[in-house]
């Protein structure tokens, strides 16, 4: 129906919808707009140059690393994650770094499982201080990967591991909702 606002003059448009009506349009349009992107997240590749004999605890450290980013994008980002199979990482994967290397591989990947995103991480421990969380985003349609996103965690404590998981989360929803808005 049109009616002409008797404040402005102009014409509008009216549209009267019963409540059940409405309702069923706006949770059409709030479920679509909360659909999120499936995101892959690589575990972390471990770079240790502390030249320790014995690694295993920061072996460990490094594993749980992932886990905690994928549920900080689910969670705290609504993004989807999606699993990686073993086989799978391991045969898009020729050795340390490959993956950081080939964002071409690392999309074919990501694509294979049906990943719109893929998180390759990696874990830089140039010092017994201090280490780096270092990721790179890849946008598996278009196959670019997009800057590196470092996060500076300093100590061991888990506390200190989550507090920079949280940190690079937030970094890798923010570059994916900058990129979403630029890409045509």
């Amino acid at each position: 129906m049109m009616m002409i606002d008797r404040y402005t003059g102009s014409l509008t448009a009216r549209f009267f919808l019963s409540t059940p009506t409405a309702l069923v349009i706006t949770a059409l349009f709030f479920s679509a707009s909360s659909l999120s992107s499936g995101i892959a997240v690589l575990n972390f590749e471990l770079a240790d140059l502390t030249q320790v004999d014995n690694n295993t605890e920061e072996v460990i450290r490094t594993a749980s690393l992932a886990p905690m980013l994928r549920k900080a994008l689910n969670g705290e980002h609504g993004y989807d994650t999606v699993q990686i199979p073993l086989d799978a990482y391991e045969n898009a994967n020729q050795g340390f770094g490959y993956l950081f290397e080939h964002a071409d591989s690392a999309a074919e990947l990501g694509e294979s499982l049906g990943a719109d995103w893929i998180v390759i991480t990696r874990l830089h421990k140039p010092s017994f201080l201090f280490s780096y969380l270092i990721v790179q985003v890849v946008n598996v349609k278009s196959k670019l990967a997009y800057p590196e996103l470092i996060v500076e965690i300093k100590g061991q404590q888990s506390e200190l591991n989550q507090r920079g998981i949280k940190k690079l989360a937030e970094k890798i929803h923010s570059q994916i909702k900058r990129l979403l808005r630029t890409t045509p």
